[in-house]
């Protein structure tokens, strides 16, 4: 058993939910203050710091804002600007299907040198082609090994094409391309870097030639100019914890982008209705299924993950201090997009998923989120120590710089909040722990209460 991580994989589960019940009902329109209730609770749980959501359903399409956008506590607008995370990887599918329809055999080739000036690693004599470094089957890792962040805040900084060709140039594959689902930064991030160079201009350049200008996205960049700087929201790490943007140096295709909800309504727009987009060709291309998916991972477009019901395209993303998540349905004419200014948030996720439910006519519910009291030091230093589930699967609790931290074996270490003395929960993901006290005031077992399920570990150190 695991804790759900934080990322694109939640999303994956939450389409095959998506896909599994989507079905035709008659349903009242949804409204500007239903909308709005559903994503109420982000903000009012304090799990969130500021959020804009964009719907269209049919020829209907609205927006709202809720929470502050900077720390003057400012309520967002239409032209506030966030990080989009891996909902970059959008664009970049649909570059390379923008560059596939001027040359149609490229996807099934492997990148030369005209591309760039060195090879991707083969398998025995197999090599890498587009389509692989798009649909995550390249065999390249998540991150490269000489990618490394010690404590930065800003990780991809100072990461670039000379460290990524490094990389290239001694990595050994580990197995087949094309044969195994593995989510790739680095090969996005590459396949980006290489559909820029073969035009010998950057990445930023090529997004706003072929996709952020024939679509006016005015406000949707790499790099912000000037006036846009001003508009864009405040980053947090978790509620109220102000943190670094990211920057991604010549590398930008798998998280780089920035964009407002005015311009991603134009894209949501252009991929509903293709036949009168400027990216007609382009945007069928990248909708269209390249991979047709298993039982353990989704289908995939270009760029795009395709949910259960083989009609909702959608992706996540997430940086240190934003979260984004964007659903687009053809068939029933909807789209949602949600974008935070705060980082590890699933619950956008789940609000995204919900409202697309919601507009398909199925019966959802707001999510129901608990909101953190104040718990004082000693209180939390009573809870410390190593608790056992299974030999394999042990809570390590501590108390860093005012904050209760739980690390589990093998997992990332992550920050609980207090609802009670003794009763915590995540953020990002649906489950909480409550500690039992012993005659002495410490803990002696810890309960975790996840997916209706409770199971107790006992305290070993």
């Amino acid at each position: 058993m695991r804790l759900a991580n934080i990322g694109v994989m939640v999303v994956v589960a939450i389409a095959s939910v998506l896909g599994s019940v989507y079905r035709t009902l008659h349903a009242a329109e949804l409204s500007v203050e239903e909308a709005r209730r559903f994503a109420l609770p982000l903000i009012e749980s304090e799990r969130i710091d500021g959020l804009s959501v964009g719907i269209i359903d049919g020829p209907r399409h609205f927006t709202f804002h809720l929470g502050a956008a900077n720390d003057g506590q400012t309520e967002a607008d239409d032209n506030t600007i966030y990080e989009i995370g891996s909902i970059s990887k959008v664009f970049t599918g649909l570059l390379l299907a923008d560059a596939v329809t001027k040359d149609p055999g490229m996807l099934e080739r492997t990148p030369n040198s005209r591309d760039c000036e060195v090879r991707l690693p083969l398998w025995q004599d197999q090599s890498i082609t587009w389509l692989d470094l798009a649909t995550h089957q390249s065999g390249l890792p998540r991150l490269a090994d000489n990618f490394t962040t010690g404590q930065s805040k800003d990780p991809y900084a100072t990461y670039d094409s000379t460290k990524a060709i490094e990389f290239l140039r001694r990595h050994q594959l580990r197995r087949q391309p094309g044969t195994q689902h593995e989510y790739s930064n680095f090969a996005f991030s590459w396949l980006g870097y290489l559909l820029a160079n073969r035009e010998r201009v950057s990445y930023e350049q090529l997004l706003k030639h072929r996709i952020t200008g024939p679509l006016e996205m005015t406000d949707t960049a790499i790099t912000l100019a000037p006036n846009q700087s001003p508009r864009l929201a405040t980053p947090h790490s978790s509620y109220g914890k102000e943190t670094s943007y990211w920057d991604f140096a010549d590398l930008p295709g798998a998280g780089g982008i920035r964009s407002s909800i005015s311009d991603m309504m134009k894209f949501m727009h252009a991929q509903l209705d293709p036949l009168n987009s400027s990216l007609r060709e382009t945007s069928e291309l990248a909708w269209k299924q390249h991979n047709p998916g298993s039982e353990n991972h989704l289908a995939m477009g270009l760029g795009w993950y395709i949910a259960r019901d083989g009609n909702t395209r959608f992706h996540n993303g997430q940086t240190g201090g934003f979260h984004s998540a964007m659903f687009v349905n053809r068939k029933r004419s909807i789209a949602v997009v949600v974008l935070a200014n705060t980082g590890p948030a699933d619950e956008v996720d789940v609000l995204a998923e919900r409202l697309t439910q919601r507009l398909a006519g199925i019966k959802v519910q707001p999510q129901k989120l608990s909101k953190a009291t104040k718990v004082d030091r000693k209180a939390m230093a009573n809870l410390v120590g190593r608790y056992e589930l299974s030999p394999t699967f042990i809570f390590d609790v501590n108390v860093i710089n005012d904050s209760l931290m739980v690390g589990i074996t093998n997992q990332t270490t992550q920050e609980v909040f207090p609802i009670t003395e003794v009763r915590w929960f995540y953020k990002g993901v649906d489950a909480e722990l409550t500690f039992e006290l012993g005659e002495n005031g410490l803990a002696e077992s810890l309960v975790l209460h996840q997916n209706g399920i409770q199971q107790t570990a006992k305290r070993i150190d």
